[in-house]
């Protein structure tokens, strides 16, 4: 009887262990890899909410124009560095197992070509670029080059039109305006009044003789009047608020002016110069990259189709990526090209665009309340640096090189990519027309992914193509042509909240789209095309286009020719180049 007594209790204790361990085994094999799905998931929001905050900083120091500012971001690369293991964390089978990560820069490094057809000039035709090239201050240029930009010639004679053409130019986020203005002054003259038969009162005691009956009188006094005098200005204006700008102050430039009516009078200003001190920390090539050409020199602009790509290849756009290893859910990258944001599933080629690249087209009304289209595009290019991987916090060092407005390195020569290198002669840097208004007739905008036959920039295609690299470029065209397919929805959408603007609604056709799968040629290419005549080239170029014979003529023919018949629209083009500097370890 004691033996079985004691039996039973052997046999409900191994009953007990049993119950724990198939109750522990449940939580192994369902609850664990719950809260390691759910910490990857909680990461992935993080790291996508970090590159949201990275394309944040990256466009502040490109609008306020903060160079050599750096910021600085931490990563947190895995989730046990930014997530708590399991409850039973005493038990270290008990916990799920940290994912990690790789933060890389340039791995996937794709392409971008920019195409204009727009009022151009030719920069390398002025007689002072080659002081332009050059980091000289204002007080060496002046010193030992006898050097002065921008040195403007007025003529008027006429105090209604002077100048006889408008003046003005925009620097940064100021919009400056030189007019004469007509200003009253208060001026002392002297003025002899002349008096007669003037009344003898009183009479004085004792009465003189003969006494006089009448007298005359001559007087001088001053007297105040108001006449008019002409000040040649610069009007200060804040454009970010553009088209309403605020005047927030004036300077004179040449004092009471006096014109010669009949044969004019000529006033010299050196006025860009005047805007920055000696001991200032700006350069002349500063002014290069961000001031405009003057109005007066619109006959130096000409409507010319240039090309960014300027040896084989046009220049690289760079990238910032993220890849996960995670452990209990799909494993997700981050693509930041181009302050756009693109997301890809590699388990199941599943991908979508949560922010689109920096590209903004909006329908603005001008001074004479009629509507425009402007184009805004912010080309960001990235440098390269070291990638950084594993579980650990990372930092990111965000700054921007390099700014250029409305300047192109360009070609008007349109050549094949890896096959054709533009005449040496047909390369110069080029200035696209800045004004309020319309200044474009089209433009390309041609991406194309990462090529691994490309070897160097100065050296033709060689290799051939894996079926595995074929497919890595068909996936990344896709991505950018459903970046540039949101572009038009959010132009649309826009364009839909005008309904009362009949005139508005018309842009809708000014968007046209297609990428390009030409697997006998080896091309791929995304493409978003802007102009008023985009529409007709869908015969050649489908949404898809498998055989380019057709369609890349027909692009070239349009934006080199056919465009120039088009209504114009105002493009503003920036080129930003960033660095990001990446180093292990928490801020």
């Amino acid at each position: 009887m004691k033996r079985e007594q004691a039996l039973s209790e052997v046999i409900g204790f191994l009953m007990i262990v049993s119950l724990l361990a198939i109750l522990f085994s449940m939580y192994l094999l369902y609850v664990v890899p719950i809260q390691g799905r759910d910490a990857e998931i909680s990461h992935m929001k993080y790291i996508t909410q970090e590159f949201i905050g990275l394309k944040a900083d990256i466009d502040g120091l490109i609008i306020n124009d903060k160079i050599n500012l750096p910021i600085a971001r931490s990563f947190e690369l895995g989730t046990l560095s930014s997530v708590g293991s399991g409850s039973l964390s005493v038990m270290p089978m008990s916990s799920y197992i940290e994912a990690s990560g790789t933060l890389m820069v340039n791995e996937q490094n794709d392409f971008l070509e920019v195409v204009v057809n727009g009022d151009m000039t030719d920069l390398s035709s002025l007689s002072t670029t080659e002081y332009f090239s050059s980091n000289y201050s204002k007080y060496y240029a002046e010193s030992y080059l006898n050097f002065y930009p921008k040195l403007s010639t007025i003529s008027c004679k006429d105090y209604n039109k002077c100048p006889p053409s408008p003046i003005n130019f925009t620097i940064f986020d100021r919009f400056y305006n030189i007019t004469l203005k007509k200003r009253p002054v208060l001026e002392n003259v002297f003025v002899t009044i002349n008096l007669s038969n003037i009344t003898y009162s009183p009479t004085p005691t004792p009465i003189p003789s003969p006494t006089p009956q009448y007298m005359n009188a001559t007087a001088t006094i001053t007297f105040p009047i108001t006449r008019e005098i002409h000040d040649l200005i610069l009007e200060i204006w804040d454009n970010r608020t553009y088209p309403n700008r605020i005047l927030t102050g004036e300077r004179t430039i040449i004092e009471n002016i006096t014109l010669d009516t009949s044969y004019g009078t000529n006033y010299t200003v050196n006025i860009l110069n005047d805007l920055i001190v000696n001991n200032s920390s700006q350069y002349y090539d500063n002014y290069f990259s961000n001031v405009q050409e003057l109005k007066q020199d619109t006959n130096n602009y000409a409507s010319a189709a240039i090309s960014n790509k300027i040896n084989y290849y046009p220049p690289r756009i760079g990238s910032l990526q993220y890849e996960s290893a995670n452990r209990y859910w799909v494993n997700q990258n981050l693509l930041y090209e181009m302050g756009g944001l693109f997301l890809n599933q590699p388990s199941d080629q599943g991908s979508s665009v949560m922010l689109v690249p920096s590209i903004a087209i909006t329908p603005i009304k001008n001074i004479d309340d009629e509507y425009t289209l402007k184009v805004s595009i912010n080309n960001i290019r990235i440098t390269d640096t070291e990638d950084i991987s594993g579980s650990v916090s990372a930092q990111i060092f965000t700054k921007i090189d390099q700014i250029n407005h409305n300047l192109f390195d360009g070609t008007t020569e349109l050549t094949n990519f890896g096959d054709e290198f533009p005449s040496s002669g047909s390369i110069k840097k080029y200035k696209l027309k800045e004004a309020n208004t319309p200044n474009a007739y089209a433009i390309w905008l041609r991406f194309i992914p990462d090529d691994p036959r490309v070897t160097s920039s100065t050296s033709p295609l060689s290799g051939t193509l894996g079926t595995d690299e074929i497919e890595r470029m068909k996936t990344s065209t896709e991505l950018w042509k459903r970046g540039f397919d949101q572009v038009k929805t959010i132009t649309n959408k826009t364009i839909s909240d005008n309904p009362d603007k009949p005139d508005v609604g018309s842009y809708s056709g000014y968007l046209y789209s297609f990428r390009i799968e030409d697997e006998p040629k080896r091309i791929f290419s995304s493409n978003l095309l802007i102009g008023q005549g985009v529409g007709k080239l869908a015969g050649d170029c489908k949404a898809i286009t498998y055989n380019s014979s057709k369609c890349l003529p027909s692009v070239e023919k349009y934006i080199k020719n056919d465009s120039r018949y088009d209504e114009p629209f105002i493009l503003d083009y920036t080129e930003s180049e960033v660095s990001l500097v990446m180093q292990s370890g928490a801020l």
